[in-house]
């Protein structure tokens, strides 16, 4: 079992203080919550903001803190209850949706969700959940659509582009349900996402063709009653483990998923069979790919490691393992301001040049993920609303403009940092050359 953490150094990250004090307070190992216990009002109340657009606000409710405002403790109690509550929503959706599917002969495997527990979430109420995730074979979506707009199902209507997305747009049953403020609200209904990839390759351009063999090895499984169809054990955790790369690469928030790793790997740091059967099942090349977000896992939330994972993070190419200590602050980083650090690790994935110049002008000119005025988009900025002013028109021309001076800064922050590690790396060679030793 490895428990050497990889270097990574909490005080450097350009992030909120409060947010330092919560990632204090969320590691597996040596978990410390009194800088939580120090934190003002206006700190807590800015913490909880951020906490529920990075889903973190469970984890938050369960750790034990001295000394916290008795809003927030309450706040937190009342997420949890209602966390609690919403659970038999989600079992009672998804057991509506498998009956339509099955009654119209189309097999499909649940992803993410639920399926998390109990190996990365203790408990499914303990993981907020607004959408079921599932994967049919892309011959039947058509007639996993079917089925569910039997039962009433549509498109939604929000004007979001799914460009990037594994899914079709999601489907949505009509209600008289309003939006109250609640992310945990037990009446919220869910959307349905039907996936038509595990793992898409037209968007990362990086080729994992085992993607396709997780649905063979698919089984069932239970949970608090709840019988479905999913991964097996050592193809959930691949399929995981490339969804944070996913999200990296898209510049999405990987945090909780990170955390949720984190849990996994720690809980299974002594089970031998279990790596010893992913060696067996996973070729090397998938092994490397989940190696990154081990490190991300291990070095964020201090989580222990099988010998096995920490084998695959050693075994990294040095490029990629020197990306990984320069830049393991950056995708938290990204959460309060924009940078586009992913960019050189996907890079250092891809063997064609055609491929490399390809996902360079996409990072630096992002065209394809400019809003249309309607769209959602226009009025948030990094999860985060922003009030509307004016006519929709000259909201729309801000907005442009805004996301043209954010896109330009962190172009020129990546191409800055990129400069300043590449430097770094020379200097460490050059301590090392023959005769310099």
């Amino acid at each position: 079992m490895c428990t050497t953490t990889p270097e990574f150094d909490m005080t450097k990250l350009r992030v909120p203080s409060e947010f330092k004090a919560l990632l204090s307070a969320l590691q597996l190992s040596n978990p410390d919550t009194e800088p939580l216990e120090k934190l003002t009002d206006e700190e807590w109340s800015s913490l909880l903001t951020f906490c529920d657009l990075a889903q973190l606000t469970l984890p938050l409710a369960q750790l034990r803190i001295d000394g916290t405002p008795h809003w927030v403790s309450e706040r937190l109690a009342t997420n949890l209850a209602d966390s609690t509550l919403r659970f038999e929503r989600i079992k009672a959706t998804y057991r509506e949706a498998a009956d339509a599917l099955e009654l119209a002969g189309v097999e499909h495997i649940v992803i993410k969700g639920f399926t998390q527990a109990p190996d990365y979430v203790a408990d499914p109420r303990l993981r907020p959940q607004s959408d079921l995730d599932i994967f049919c074979p892309p011959e039947s979506i058509d007639a996993a659509y079917g089925a569910l707009k039997a039962i009433c199902y549509k498109p939604s209507d929000l004007k979001t582009s799914y460009t990037h997305a594994d899914h079709r747009a999601p489907l949505v049953q009509p209600g008289d349900w309003e939006w109250r403020g609640n992310l945990y609200d037990p009446e919220m209904p869910l959307s349905i996402e039907l996936h038509f990839c595990l793992w898409n390759e037209r968007i990362s351009r990086i080729h994992v063709p085992e993607a396709k063999l997780f649905w063979n090895r698919r089984t069932v499984r239970e949970v608090e009653g709840l019988s479905f169809s999913c991964l097996s054990p050592v193809d959930h955790l691949a399929h995981f483990t490339l969804h944070i790369l996913r999200n990296l690469f898209l510049q999405e928030w990987i945090i909780r998923h990170v955390r949720e790793l984190a849990f996994f790997l720690d809980a299974h740091a002594n089970d031998e069979l279990f790596w010893e059967l992913w060696k067996q099942t996973h070729s090397q090349l998938l092994r490397s790919y989940a190696a990154i977000s081990f490190y991300y896992a291990h070095a964020w939330f201090g989580c222990r490691l099988h010998p096995a994972a920490a084998h695959e993070i050693e075994r990294l190419p040095e490029k990629q393992q020197s990306w990984l200590r320069f830049f393991s602050g950056s995708a938290m980083e990204t959460m309060f301001g924009q940078n586009k650090d992913f960019l050189w690790l996907q890079l250092s994935m891809l063997s064609s040049w055609k491929e490399q110049l390809r996902i360079v002008s996409r990072t630096f000119v992002p065209t394809r993920t400019i809003g249309s005025i309607n769209s959602a988009t226009v009025y948030n900025r990094n999860k985060r609303p922003i009030q509307r002013k004016g006519n929709p028109v000259s909201h729309y021309v801000d907005y442009l403009i805004s996301r043209s001076a954010q896109h330009i800064r962190a172009d020129l922050v990546t191409i800055g940092r990129s400069l300043h590690w590449r430097l770094s790396e020379e200097h460490l060679a050059a301590k090392f050359l023959p005769g310099e030793i």
